[in-house]
């Protein structure tokens, strides 16, 4: 799968002229180096110099964010180091932001499969997100054409089996990331810091699959009201006020036919709806003796 909204890089390397931001934000999406690690990056930042420059965004305020060097850049200033290079990266804004940062965060070789895991759901994520948002754009900028209503239905993509097969990471594993920061946000956060492996987060997942409790949102019962709604407008209601406009003379065996078809299935309709009608009173009336009690 190709890299969509790739930055460009800007040719200009040189000493940092200004004092750079750390957004935490942009910060909290990088995994945290080890104790370890970072005393051995001290180290030798302190005997070498900052060899490798900052990664900076600049923005239309001339801020100049830290993308990629956090560590780097807090050592250098506890320490006063100051000849240090920046490289400044083009960014579209501000979700790019964090997609550059993600998908350079992927290629670190420390992180385990578990840390991984993590940093591809965001990207899986970022791109979807800024998919959308570029497609919504596009859609808001094009002329509505009042006269031509063409509707073009593009094929829905498994994004997490691309971004799978990118990561080179099971499809299952990048479900379980996805299904702990919806519901224990906490614990995908250590699993991101190191701190917890994805699979014991992964225990305290809820068991079993809770539909009931997913179709009780708002949405759900105004699409449900919405499709009834429907059942009798547009093209069928049409249709219907059409046969009802039938007279003697019109009638041939197969029109009585018909219309005895049409009778019955009005009448199962009828029913159909008089039940659910029946069902959803009795629950309403059971919850009100309840909260009564």
């Amino acid at each position: 799968m190709s890299q969509p909204h790739q930055p460009q890089q800007s040719d200009q390397i040189g000493q940092n002229p200004l004092e750079l931001t750390i957004d935490p934000e942009f910060k909290s999406l990088i995994a945290p180096l080890a104790s370890q690690e970072f005393d051995l990056l001290k180290k030798q930042i302190l005997e070498r110099g900052c060899l490798v420059p900052m990664c900076v965004w600049k923005t239309e305020d001339d801020k100049r964010i830290v993308l990629d060097g956090h560590n780097r850049y807090k050592i250098c200033t506890e320490n006063k180091i100051q000849d240090f290079g920046t490289v400044n990266i083009r960014l579209a804004s501000r979700e790019h932001a964090k997609l550059w940062i993600l998908e350079h965060q992927a290629g670190r070789r420390n992180l385990t499969d578990d840390q991984r895991a993590i940093v591809w759901n965001e990207i899986r994520e970022r791109r979807s997100k800024i998919a959308s948002e570029e497609g919504a754009a596009k859609a808001r900028a094009a002329k509505p054409d009042s006269d031509k209503k063409t509707e073009t239905k593009q094929p829905k993509r498994d994004t997490r089996a691309e971004v799978a097969k990118e990561a080179k990471l099971s499809e299952s594993k990048l479900r379980r990331a996805q299904k702990l920061k919806e519901h224990r946000p906490e614990l995908y956060e250590k699993v991101l810091s190191g701190e917890l492996k994805l699979r014991d987060g992964a225990k305290e997942l809820p068991k079993g699959r809770k539909k009931k409790e997913a179709r009780k949102d708002e949405d759900y019962f105004r699409r449900v009201t919405r499709k009834l709604d429907g059942v009798f407008k547009g093209k069928l209601k049409d249709m219907l006020d059409e046969l009802c406009r039938l007279k003697q003379q019109d009638m041939t065996p197969a029109t009585e036919k018909g219309v005895q078809q049409t009778i019955s299935f009005l009448k199962e309709v009828s029913e159909h709806s008089d039940a659910y009608a029946d069902k959803f009173k009795a629950i309403l009336q059971s919850n009100n003796k309840v909260e009564a009690a």
